[in-house]
């Protein structure tokens, strides 16, 4: 997607990546000491199921709940320095006194920083066109209520890019790996409430290229924006708490998991457990609004309800509880009505509510027609038309270029919707990256479908073997994963994107779908594979073939036919069972300014595409995806700002982008804000009782053992009656 020295990006960097597979450098370059650093995510089981387990404590919901919190938004200050990499990837029980060394003293509640810049958070220190990643470290004063010294508070973060540790009034509380992906501690212990705290954040961020086992770990076709990126804050709840509600859904039927967690230092008892669920209706007023309870018109009866009771939760302990709903005349969330409904959840001691939880969800079904290669949307053959979004915030231009800067605001997403359904667009390609949390929020009440993935961004044998020792794709993959759980319009997961290998590709794809299905379930998994390559044969462990086409740009001679029509042909040769999904085609408006060559590769590729949609008789395409929306900055040298947009950053309409509309009219259109409450009649479904994991292997463990003993007891009685009812010798 762009030039480098003359020759297309593509192809220039894919040979690169070929040569340094084959140049025998280490998982980490080849002066680079390999990371010890270990993911921080991984599962538990426990009383009732298995729960996801980050620093130490239940990974949270990252959504809105009406809950006390604190913004920590404003005040921050940030200093650059020159931080150790070989510090940052070493294992924190080895590093840490080094790190607090190196520090000295900014992690410290007395640390004197009148001196520091004043910093944007969330922001980036590097913005463009100049901007360049800066490591550096960033501290916040703030004075949370006194009464939170009987609460519960945990410390969030939407995204820190790209290894955050983390200090609270001078205790450590521990760190995060990942630029893009939300993180939590809790911060009972260090917390000062009512009293003057300080929050100091390290941040280091490592060269592109320079180490092998990262996520990305070479130059991105987009812009990379160092530093705290994403929103901070403080949430309290009582001791006793929901961590977090998620939602299978069905068309039919709605399956909840609830965990539960007791952060007290005394077990409670007599606690019982409502599940209620509620119609939502979306509007104009509250669009925008995060809160789910604002979606729930005033006068909305429940839809159902249920109730576990009689519950006691020990001391420091966490549990998770299921509960299942059975629905008649529901509202399915489609494209073109997009109907969610909202959960919510009451926590109750001795018959006093104690805490809330709600969040919305949409029942529909995505899969692959066990018949035939193509995608069905709740039971229906579906195709969609798409285009990608980027990280970034576009408008309003400055200089004529997009305007860079994370993270976009929600009125920047809902600009960035409207020019989606101005288009007809009905999916969106979040990049290469997980999207904003904003930008789920508004395709789930608008109706659009997402395919969001991780950064496994071209990657080769060797770094697909680095990351996946060290599970850094594994915790992006669930964190990713159980952040957007309950997100009707998240229909794929996409694991990389262009990646060269095979067995280490096709390793990789297997252990990330098998991880996939079994956090969630209800989204289907693919990667970007080369289309210069269609017979590549990495997607079989996945749900549905996925292609990057620029058949007349970067291969295939100067036009996209035959090229793109064979290629179609020998993908689905290649995958007879799966959907080929399209997931870029497109062409960046020439140097000149002239729109026509752009407008021409669309006319000249869709209808190929088209034909072979499997809406079609016959037919295997799952989707087209237009590369990309609108403009945006990249990090590669010599480019600045990749003009491929349907858009202009002045929001005008480019000719392709007049094409698009007209070509992706014909398909399907999103939806819109309706107005009318979900509806349909509910009631809960019988569930097994919980597991009580922890008993059942303690009974299994210790069985045996107590068969053999009482074998041995009747053993050693036998022998004993026996030796009794032998004659005795008189002497």
């Amino acid at each position: 997607m762009g030039w480098l020295n003359g020759r297309p990006f593509k192809l220039a960097l894919a040979g690169a990546l070929f040569v340094a597979s084959l140049s025998g450098l280490t998982s980490c370059g080849s002066n680079v000491t390999p990371a010890g650093l270990e993911p921080t995510l991984g599962f538990q089981l426990v009383d009732g199921g298995r729960v996801a387990f980050q620093a130490g404590e239940p990974v949270p919901s990252f959504s809105y709940q009406g809950r006390p919190r604190l913004e920590l938004g404003t005040g921050w200050k940030f200093q650059p320095a020159t931080l150790n990499q070989v510090l940052s990837f070493q294992p924190r029980k080895q590093s840490l006194k080094d790190l607090e060394l190196e520090a000295a003293g900014r992690q410290t509640l007395e640390y004197e920083d009148a001196n520091w810049a004043p910093a944007t958070v969330p922001g980036s220190t590097s913005v463009p066109p100049e901007g360049r990643p800066v490591d550096g470290w960033y501290r916040v004063s703030f004075r949370p209520p006194t009464d939170w010294a009987t609460e519960t508070v945990r410390l969030k973060f939407a995204s820190v890019n790209y290894l955050a540790d983390v200090w609270l009034n001078g205790t450590y509380l521990g760190y995060h790996e990942g630029g893009v992906t939300p993180f939590a501690f809790n911060i009972d212990k260090a917390l000062l409430p009512g009293a003057r705290n300080v929050l100091a954040v390290r941040v280091y961020d490592p060269p592109k290229g320079a180490r092998f086992d990262v996520v990305p770990w070479f130059y991105s076709d987009w812009w990379e924006y160092e530093g705290i990126t994403g929103a901070v804050w403080l949430e309290a709840s009582d001791p006793l708490h929901v961590v977090r509600a998620d939602v299978v859904p069905h068309l039919d039927a709605a399956d909840i998991s609830v965990t539960l967690q007791n952060s007290s230092a005394q077990a409670i008892d007599n606690v019982a457990l409502n599940v209620e669920i509620l119609p939502a209706a979306v509007t104009t007023a509250n669009l925008l609004n995060p809160d789910p309870v604002r979606l729930v018109p005033p006068t909305a009866a429940s839809i159902a309800t249920t109730s576990i009771e009689g519950m006691t939760i020990n001391t420091n302990s966490v549990i998770a509880r299921e509960a299942s709903f059975l629905f008649s005349g529901a509202d399915v969330w489609s494209l073109k009505s997009p109907a969610l409904y909202v959960v919510g959840i009451y926590v109750s001691v001795n018959g006093i509510v104690v805490d809330t939880f709600y969040d919305t969800f949409g029942l529909r079904r995505i899969q692959v027609d066990p018949m035939s290669p193509r995608l069905m949307l709740d039971g229906q053959p579906i195709a969609f038309t798409g285009a990608a979004v980027q990280y970034e915030q576009v408008s309003p231009p400055v200089n004529g270029e997009p305007h860079g800067g994370v993270p976009p605001s929600p009125a920047d997403e809902l600009k960035l919707v409207r020019h989606a359904q101005g288009v007809n667009v009905d999916l969106l390609r979040t990049n290469h990256v997980p999207a904003q949390p904003e930008l789920l929020m508004l395709t789930d009440r608008l109706g659009l479908a997402v395919w969001e993935e991780i950064p496994l961004n071209h990657y080769t044998p060797a770094t697909f073997t680095a990351v996946m020792q060290r599970g850094l794709p594994q915790q992006m993959l669930a964190e990713m994963a159980l952040r957007d759980f309950n997100r009707p319009s998240v229909m794929f997961h996409g694991f990389a994107n262009e990646s060269t290998g095979i067995a280490e590709r096709t390793s990789a794809m297997q252990i990330l779908h098998n991880l996939d299905r079994r956090i969630d379930g209800t989204r289907l998994t693919g990667q970007a594979m080369y289309g210069s390559d269609p017979t590549d044969p990495t997607s079989s462990p996945l749900d549905v073939a996925g292609y990057t086409f620029y058949y007349g740009i970067f291969y295939g001679g100067t036009r996209p036919e035959p090229g793109t029509s064979n290629a179609l042909r020998l993908a689905h040769e290649t995958y007879p069972h799966k959907p080929v999904m399209v997931l870029e085609f497109g062409d960046w408006v020439a140097t000149n300014g002239g729109e026509r060559q752009q407008a021409n590769l669309f006319r000249d590729t869709y209808p190929s595409l088209h034909a072979s949609f499997d809406t079609q008789p016959d037919g295997f395409v799952g989707s087209a995806v237009w590369w990309s929306l609108e403009d945006y900055w990249t990090d590669i040298a010599g480019i600045g700002v990749e003009r491929f947009g349907l858009y202009q950053p002045s929001g005008l309409l480019r000719e392709s982008g007049v094409v698009a509309k007209t070509a992706f009219g014909a398909v399907t259109v999103p939806g819109a804000p309706a107005g009318r409450p979900s509806g349909g009649a509910g009631t809960a479904a019988p569930v097994p009782e919980p597991s009580h994991f922890v008993l059942h292997l303690s009974f299994a463990l210790l069985l045996p053992c107590l068969v053999l003993g009482i074998l041995v007891g009747l053993m050693l009685g036998l022998r004993r009656w026996r030796l009794g009812m032998r004659p005795r010798r008189v002497s």
